[in-house]
């Protein structure tokens, strides 16, 4: 059971949705994260997949594709895990992890579930059990790269330049790929990369594998309401540079072996 109560101030809200129609009322899909301490909205998490935390005692984790970073301040103690891998047990993850200390090791068990839980003047949408060298800790999970969510799998042009048709195709796992059609009845010409978020709203796509014909190594875009814009001359695209519309589905939460929506 959780806490009702009445808040006059503002309110942190981390969730999920889209709007049903144009100026419409947003559909709210999933909740995942509510509360009063206004501070929250300056920490994205950046690199961070998830972050945890619980009480009685007081206990913070991090995770990254990495390594799982344990606080435990009454203790002073931080203990480092490589992340290795984690397993799907429904729609639960799970973690297994061991590292040798001084003159000991440690074991790290870590469950995270889809399910309420509520922590001080916070709501959250995961409940974590973390089992520590044989004591269980429990807590509250929030998921981290928030900025993540800006992006979609798919920008082109805008549907009214019927000269060319130019895609941009970014893939979950950081690979990226740039076609670019002139409509004149010859393949399309196709550059293979990678893609990365800097801060700032910038997305670097560096490209690994360009076309010849392209003969471009690298583009730095801008993210806006409209989508991604490539400011400034560009030997290609002229003084206006690369205007870019979202045209596929939004980007996953989180990459890799905890790719979920």
């Amino acid at each position: 059971m959780y806490k009702q109560r009445q808040v006059s101030g503002p309110l942190y809200v981390e969730w999920i949705g889209e709007p049903s129609l144009p100026h419409e009322a947003v559909q709210i899909s999933q909740l995942r994260y509510v509360t009063v301490d206004p501070a929250a909205c300056q920490t994205p998490l950046n690199g961070t997949l998830m972050q945890v935390q619980g009480g009685r005692p007081d206990w913070q984790l991090s995770i990254t594709d990495s390594y799982l970073r344990v606080f435990l301040p009454q203790q002073r103690r931080t203990l480092v895990f490589p992340a290795g891998s984690v397993i799907r047990q429904g729609a639960d993850w799970w973690w297994e992890s061991n590292i040798e200390g001084h003159n000991r090791k440690h074991r790290l068990s870590l469950r995270i579930q889809p399910s309420p839980c509520q922590s001080d003047d916070a709501w959250y949408g995961l409940t974590a059990v973390m089992t520590l060298d044989g004591r269980e800790y429990e807590g509250c999970a929030k998921r981290g790269n928030l900025a993540r969510l800006d992006l979609f799998t798919e920008y082109r042009l805008p549907e009214e330049i019927a000269t060319r048709d130019i895609r941009l195709k970014l893939k979950p796992d950081g690979s990226a790929l740039l076609s670019e059609d002139y409509l004149n009845q010859q393949p399309a010409l196709v550059s293979r990369g990678a893609w990365q978020q800097l801060t700032g709203g910038r997305l670097l796509i560096s490209l690994d594998d360009p076309d010849p014909k392209l003969n471009q190594e690298a583009l730095m875009f801008v993210l806006t309401e409209q989508g991604l814009s490539l400011p400034g001359f560009h030997p290609r695209y002229g003084h206006r540079g690369l205007q870019l519309e979202p045209s596929g589905s939004s980007m996953p939460w989180a990459t890799g072996r905890l790719l979920v929506p």
